[in-house]
């Protein structure tokens, strides 16, 4: 067996480009790591067939793939516009209407029946991620009549962002509910909840799959102000945070962004919670094969920061090279982790410095393995674990080994493909030490000689966590 090349993970958006068979395996051989469904695009009946075939695929490689379900949330879209696009030049006067047509470039539809109500004269919002800027000439009871004022290509489904507006509906819409039924049902991992406001949203997610008795992976993505606002409150709740920056950029002050991003990253990575940085990340890809520098930048930088993970949306949903997206992605990553062995002692004692005095068993154990990691050169980081806790408290340190996590259960595996550097298997209800041993020796990660650390409750069978760490060689 041969580990991926890279430590990042990577979520690549699976739609109409890469929603084939074939061009999962190639994405997954390129170096997906999550394969993203997005709700607000699709059928249910079209996602269903996706899970099946990612499952059947990735089994085929022997690959483990994560599935991420991303629902729409209560975010205001465009209709559907004739031949899926349009463009819009500036100066041009367009209606933006809620009556139920098909749009074109000059009157476009809006899924939200109270859009006017939200505008006023005067008013500037934004289309298609902040890509299009438009003002408010005069407002009726169905249309708004409008002047764009930055143009740009406009597609259907796009969001519409009113910095300003309060939207009179809560953030886990009916539609949402129902996403979250079938959510429920299948072998989907983890669901990212859109436009979250405060903790009770993701509270609300949580209690539903405690009702349905199924455990999900629950990731907030910040998008709004009000999430970021409650960010301590909402990243306690969650099991993992997504930095949506293409709302977040237009509903806060751009050139706030960058060092918000650094500051979301850096709390998440001290309460050990995965972090995605996401939109627009390699966008240049939906159309070129190469991206522009300054992209392959902000990838890099976002690794750099912390990022468990980045992730590719229209470059891989509706782009013409959804495979070469991903490989660019894993070559970005691969190159930045080089560099990120010179910085790791800067950023150990950085995370290390804003631990409380008195912490966990699990905490003080997660200290000693970085301690010991400066001190011994070790191939591996072995770690059984029941709830991937332990595994995710040493990877936010992102150490330069891989962190083989073992566990019995099938979901804990695939959410611990969230976290940076942690590649999971899956083992029978009983094991031990030897049972690890001789798996990883018949895989060829190891060799006798190789020294590996392990970290383990003591006594097996009769502690309710990880409490000892070894480090030793392979018999």
């Amino acid at each position: 067996m041969k580990l991926p090349g890279h430590k990042t993970k990577i979520i690549a958006t699976i739609g109409p480009s890469s929603n084939d068979e074939r061009t999962i395996e190639r994405m997954i051989e390129a170096g997906m790591s999550i394969a993203r469904l997005n709700f607000s695009h699709g059928t249910i009946k079209e996602h269903k067939k996706m899970i099946e075939v990612i499952r059947k695929v990735s089994e085929r490689l022997d690959r483990r793939v994560a599935i991420l379900g991303d629902l729409p949330g209560l975010k205001i879209r465009i209709g559907n516009i004739k031949g899926n696009s349009v463009v819009l030049k500036k100066g041009q006067k367009i209606v933006l209407t809620t009556k139920e047509l098909e749009g074109d470039g000059e009157i476009i539809p809006v899924e939200f029946k109270g859009f006017p109500k939200l505008v006023s004269k005067g008013d500037i919002f934004y289309l298609c991620d902040g890509f299009i800027v438009v003002k408010v000439d005069e407002v009726g009871e169905e249309d708004v009549e409008c002047t764009v004022l930055v143009g740009g290509a406009l597609f259907s489904r796009k969001g519409i962002n009113i910095p300003k507006a309060h939207l009179p509906i809560e953030a886990i819409t009916p539609k949402d509910l129902e996403i979250l039924e079938f959510i429920a049902e299948h072998e989907i991992d983890a669901v990212g909840l859109s436009f979250v406001g405060s903790v009770y949203d993701v509270l609300k997610v949580k209690s539903f799959f405690e009702k349905k008795g199924v455990q999900k992976f629950v990731i907030a993505k910040i998008e709004r102000p009000d999430a970021v606002r409650n960010f301590d409150e909402i990243l306690n709740a969650a099991d993992g945070i997504m930095i949506a920056r293409g709302d977040l950029g237009v509903e806060t002050p751009i050139e706030k962004l960058p060092v918000l991003q650094k500051k979301l990253i850096k709390k998440a990575n001290l309460a050990a919670k995965p972090v995605i940085v996401a939109t627009q990340m390699l966008v240049s890809m939906t159309e070129d094969t190469l991206p522009r520098r300054a992209e392959v930048t902000d990838v890099a930088n976002a690794i750099l920061d912390g990022a468990d993970g980045v992730m590719l949306s229209e470059e891989t949903a509706v782009g013409k090279y959804p495979v070469e997206a991903v490989e660019m992605m894993a070559k970005i990553a691969r190159s930045t982790e080089e560099y990120r062995d010179s910085i790791r002692l800067e950023r150990i004692r950085d995370i290390l410095s804003s631990f409380p005095k008195r912490g966990s068993i699990k905490e003080a154990i997660t200290r000693s393995v970085i301690d010991a990691l400066c001190t011994v050169d070790v191939k591996y980081i072995l770690t059984p674990t029941k709830t991937g806790l332990t595994a995710r408290l040493i990877s936010r340190f992102k150490p330069k080994q891989w962190i083989l996590a073992f566990a019995t259960d099938e979901s804990v595996c695939n959410t611990l493909m969230f976290s940076y550097g942690v590649y999971p298997f899956c083992m029978e209800e009983e094991f031990d030490e030897n049972d690890i041993i001789r798996l990883i020796k018949g895989l060829g990660l190891v060799e006798a000689d190789d020294t590996v650390l392990l970290t383990e409750g003591k006594p097996i069978g009769k502690t309710v966590g990880t409490n000892t760490i070894r480090i030793f060689t392979i018999p």
